[in-house]
């Protein structure tokens, strides 16, 4: 997102409302979407962001959660990671990971998203292993989602490379955001 001068960079959450009369699943609420802080104070995340977020996990989720009968979720907070950076250069807060929670790896090779948490939900034995397997059916999906070509390459003639980049973003319009995504996992907290 094009940083402009007289805006300060913030990251807000948005809740998201599913548009499916028929699915459980009703509300998802992301944290650290990138935004901006204009003038006026007032705060916006750009349409082509929202569009990314909404298009790559939230309708995908809501999607999963209908097509699992036994999903009965309601409501997810999903919070955007670096497990590379330390808190204080995030920018903004996020639960603490610990060994109670369940970690879903990426099965998807070139996955810019390597890794979802899901938070301890407390459940035991027969209960945790339903809620496991809904769980990981529901998620493991977004992990296609992110796959991106890797960027121009500076061997290539430029001509070459702008031909590729056009190609490739008239097949995925949101390739330049995977190449330059500012997360690398999702930490998932079921209400």
């Amino acid at each position: 997102m094009p940083h402009t001068p007289g805006t300060e960079k913030v990251f807000l959450n948005i809740g998201f409302r599913s548009p499916e009369p028929d699915g459980r699943l009703r509300t998802i609420e992301m944290f650290g979407i990138p935004g901006e802080r204009l003038k006026n104070g007032q705060c916006v995340v750009s349409e082509k962001a929202q569009r990314f977020f909404d298009d790559l996990i939230v309708k995908k989720i809501f999607r999963e959660s209908r097509r699992l009968s036994d999903c009965n979720f309601e409501y997810l907070k999903i919070w955007l990671y670096d497990s590379n950076k330390k808190d204080e250069e995030r920018g903004f807060t996020v639960p603490k990971i610990d060994n109670r929670d369940l970690e879903i790896r990426s099965n998807v090779e070139l996955s810019r998203l390597e890794r979802i948490y899901i938070l301890d939900n407390g459940l035991k034995d027969l209960e945790y292993e339903r809620w496991k397997r809904i769980v990981v059916a529901l998620f493991t999906p977004l992990f296609g989602e992110f796959i991106a070509p890797p960027g121009s390459s500076s061997d290539a003639p430029s001509w070459v490379a702008n031909t590729l980049g056009k190609l490739v973003e008239s097949v995925d319009k949101y390739t330049k955001m995977k190449q330059s995504l500012f997360f690398n996992a999702l930490i998932i907290q079921i209400d």
